[in-house]
């Protein structure tokens, strides 16, 4: 059996393979399954050309192997091919008729979660019809939903498929451009029940469809332009809509309901019980709408409307004025003043807003808002809680390096080379036995097609370990061999693509990132050789406190280490070292540099613990000394280092300082409004004292591990942020997931920094206030109130940068006003006073009106009137102006009279 298979395969006889399959029994199809799989394996690998590639298989080869696995094989073993044996249908056709497998039904029916299938809704009812399937209502109409024609061809399709299409219509493929004015057409023509399609388009509103399906049916919906007495008639399906999760299908409820207030039949009470959760939705236009129905029941005069009353209350939890002060003048023209409403409205009058609490005084105590002072903590970058725990022993480091290997980035990384270095040399007998599934880890983890820069290093190293240990420990060890076997012949097939990079082998060898991975890959080729050479002398880069610190004290006392065993520590380990020194504290540790160390340690050190020093001694290690000066220091010139040779390094990779504008491209329409940042390009030059900066500021490619290089220079950020702003926010449009989470990465990182910010660390922050994702919009909301709580947040230069962009609309002002109404206001005293300077600076940039000026006024305004302050004085002149523009003009007035 096995040879007549090969033997079809390999002449490519693929006429042949339905006969041969036939006069096999079923337990002969079941045995040749494992030669099938084999078989489909070869000739599916890739072959690579000098200019494409292609699979290793013919088209017949392919046939053949697809027919014999549809035969032979049950469902499980079969998968989910939904296309390539179905492209001939009358080849199917013919294996049907004689072989039609007892999974076949099942199989079709759960097609509904494929992407693509080669079989269509008339091949189901020919499979129906013939016995070969027994159709579900959800295949049926998912189905239906991609064939808008054909729909005479069989009397159930309009008669009962097309409800289930409304009831089960494609996850993938909506509708088709096709199906709306069709299904116009059919209800004209009383095909489809005019009656019962208004009905469904309605309960499509709670079924849980995506947000195009749903759209598709309110849209049809709306189509058929119902009636008042046909919407009198579904009033219930319309109220049941009010709870759909689809802000379209709830404003298109609304917008059937206002039509239908003033009949007799109007459900008061049943709209009264949706009332507080449409007023408390995060989307303006449901809250407006519901406030304009609401209005309009209040209108029709001799109703029982208290539910209403009290559920009106709920409005105020939005913090937007123009809802706000629409529920107030409701309140006013049609509730009498009773300790009911007085009681539903207690419950909101923290959040009344400042404008909106006079027109209420009746309803509510006219008092000022008390907020909590925040009593600011000192920020400390090291203590206590930061203090990282590393792996006590070698069982605890192989507890650890998987924990490593899933979290990819500097931290981890860092401590499981420390814990190699000292305890790679203690394992025994029985400890090494736990070092097998880390293997297998690393192993696995490496052999995928990306993996995370410092995994590889991570995971190469480990495997390099591993297979040191296989000698020392054969027997306790021995699946190791067949483990790496395998991971090698996985990366042999890769080897054939030319994007693919080697990852096996020694560290050396192997492709670990381009230009900035460099030096780390230098630290783990030097740390692999102190493993093999059983050093156990610690890295000075290691972090002491997270998430990237480490501290003065570690760093005296690990150079201690190196003086005192007369080694030499490695040039680019130093760089890293001083580079993520905390330098809170630093001036507090020159009697311990004075007492521990001497000569060159002991001169570079109390140059760079004390920024009121300049530099004194041999100057061995230029490198180090220049790095030192640059965190220290950034921006500063020292005499002493002009005979360094790095001169030819343009001044803004060496400050992190750059220049940057926010610019109308009036010629490119894609990019209206772009931020522009000048980066100088620089090459990396052969010196005999490299720079651990160089590699970074040289690589010309932007890469997803740019914010793990925050850890590496977190005192000087400016680099990074300089990349991150040129490749991923030059434009607020820019709408990637790659960039996305770049950006949130880096901004996420910045959070757990809590650092105080430079010029550009505000350029950053002040770029994601107007970013187009809400989760990092929110992410710079939190940096910039625990920064505000820590009294460490200039908010007159990020108000700066904020207000230098929507200067020339870069992005649109709702991002940034929706962001403070809904996180940044009424947070504290504290929060309030910051948020006023913050107004005021954005404000004070602003030339002629932007698209939403009011709303950053009405805002301004508000915190005004919360702080009891008045309008800046250099913005009155602004304000004098803009109140000429129709729309400025009342609240420009209000703000001249503060």
């Amino acid at each position: 059996m096995k040879e007549r298979l090969y033997e079809i395969l390999n002449e490519e006889k693929a006429h042949e393979i339905i006969p041969f399959l036939k006069q096999l029994t079923a337990e002969e199809r079941k045995s040749l399954v494992p030669t099938i799989k084999k078989l489909d394996r070869e000739i599916s690998k890739i072959v690579m050309t000098k200019n494409s590639y292609h699979t290793a298989g013919s088209a017949d080869q392919h046939s053949i192997i697809d027919i014999a696995s549809f035969v032979c094989m049950d469902q499980k073993h079969y998968g989910k091919n939904y296309w390539s044996l179905f492209r001939n249908k009358e080849q199917t056709s013919t294996i049907l008729e004689w072989g039609c497998p007892h999974w076949f039904s099942d199989f079709i029916n759960d097609s509904i979660d494929a992407e693509f299938t080669a079989f269509d809704y008339q091949d189901i009812l020919g499979w129906a019809e013939k016995g070969y399937v027994q159709p579900r209502p959800e295949l049926l109409g998912y189905h239906l939903s991609l064939q808008p024609y054909d729909l005479d061809k069989s009397p159930e399709t309009l008669e009962t498929h097309f409800w289930y299409l409304c009831e089960f219509p494609s996850k993938s493929l909506p509708f088709k451009r096709e199906w709306l004015p069709l299904v116009q057409k059919l209800v004209t023509e009383n095909k489809i029940e005019r009656k019962r399609f208004l009905k469904e388009c309605l309960l499509a509103a709670n079924r849980n469809f995506n947000k195009n399906v749903t759209g598709w049916f309110m849209e049809a919906f709306n189509a058929l332009k119902p009636s008042d007495e046909e919407l009198v008639l579904l009033q219930d399906e319309l109220m049941a809509g009010l709870a759909s999760v689809q802000s379209k299908a709830v404003n298109t409820m609304l917008i059937h309901l206002k039509k239908i207030v003033p009949a007799v039949e109007f459900k008061t009470a049943e709209f009264s019980h949706f009332l507080p959760n449409l007023l408390s939705s995060e989307v303006k236009t449901v809250v407006a709408a519901s406030l304009t129905v609401t209005e309009k029941i209040f209108q029709k005069k001799k109703l029982d409307t208290e539910n209403l009353e009290m559920a009106l209350s709920a409005a105020f939890v939005s913090k937007d004025e123009s809802i706000q002060s629409k529920a107030a003048k409701i309140i006013q023209r049609y509730i009498p003043v009773s300790d009911n409403i007085k009681e539903a409205l207690s419950h909101y009058a923290d959040n009344i807003l400042a404008n909106v609490r006079p027109g209420l005084v009746q309803y509510i105590e006219n008092t000022q808002l008390e907020l909590d002072i925040v009593i600011p903590e000192k920020l400390e970058l090291i203590s206590d809680e930061s203090q990282v725990q590393e792996p006590g022993s070698f069982e605890d480091l192989m507890f650890f390096l998987p924990q490593a290997i899933e979290n990819c980035g500097t931290y981890y990384y860092d401590l499981a080379l420390a814990g190699l270095i000292r305890f790679a040399d203690e394992a025994d007998n029985e400890s090494v036995k736990l070092f097998e599934p880390v293997f297998q880890k690393a192993c696995k983890t490496i052999a995928k097609w990306e993996v995370h820069h410092f995994n590889v290093l991570l995971c190469n190293l480990i495997i390099n370990y591993g297979l040191s240990l296989l000698e020392r420990f054969p027997v306790q060890l021995k699946n190791l061999e067949k483990i790496y076997k395998r991971t090698c012949d996985d990366e042999a097939t890769r080897e054939a693509y030319s994007s693919y990079h080697k990852k096996l082998g020694p560290v050396k060898d192997i492709h670990a990132g381009g230009v900035a991975m460099k030096p780390f890959k230098n630290i783990a080729i030097h740390v692999f050789n102190k493993i093999k050479s059983g050093d156990t002398t610690p890295l000075l880069s290691t972090v002491t406190h997270a998430p990237c610190w480490v501290s003065p004290e570690a760093l005296v006392e690990r150079f201690e280490i190196y003086q005192n065993k007369n080694i030499q520590p490695d040039d680019l380990d130093v760089q890293l070292a001083l580079q993520r020194c905390s330098m809170e504290k630093t001036s507090d540790r020159w009697q311990l540099v004075e007492e521990k160390l001497k000569d060159e340690y002991k001169e570079l050190l109390l140059f760079f613990f004390n920024k009121n020093t300049e530099p004194k001694g041999k100057f061995e290690h230029p490198s180090w000394w220049m790095t030192a000066g640059i965190t220290r220091s950034p921006g500063k010139i020292f005499e002493e280092f002009k005979d360094f040779g790095y001169d030819d390094i343009p001044k803004e990779l060496l400050t992190g300082a750059y220049n940057w504008k926010t610019i109308d491209s009036k010629k490119n329409s894609y990019y209206p409004v772009e931020l522009n940042i000048s980066v100088p390009k620089y090459h990396l030059k052969k010196r005999e004292h490299q720079l651990f900066l160089e590699y970074f500021v040289a690589e010309q490619k932007h890469f997803s591990e740019t914010p793990s290089f925050m850890w590496s220079f977190p005192n000087t950020l400016g680099n990074v942020f300089a990349k991150i702003i040129k490749d991923c926010l030059f434009y607020s449009g820019i709408a990637e997931v790659y960039e996305r989470s770049l950006v949130l990465n880096t901004a996420q990182a910045l959070h757990q920094m809590k650092k105080p910010l430079d010029a550009m660390g505000y350029l950053f922050l002040g770029t994601i206030f107007l970013d187009g994702d809400k989760v990092i919009r929110g992410t710079a909301a939190e940096i910039w109130l625990e920064h505000v709580s820590h009294k460490v947040m200039d908010n007159r230069q990020l108000g700066r940068v904020i207000g230098l962009h929507e200067k020339l609309e870069w992005a649109p002002v709702k991002r940034f006003t929706d962001l403070v109404q809904n996180q940044m206001l009424n947070v504290s005293k504290d929060h309030n006073l910051a948020l006023e300077e913050l107004l005021t600076h954005i404000l004070l940039q602003m030339e002629t009106p932007v698209t939403n000026l009011k709303k950053i006024l009405d805002i301004y305004h508000e915190v005004l009137a919360l702080n009891q302050s008045e309008a800046d004085k250099d913005l009155k002149e602004k304000l004098n102006s803009w109140k000429d523009n129709s729309s400025l003009k009342k609240i420009c007035n209000l703000l001249l009279k503060k």
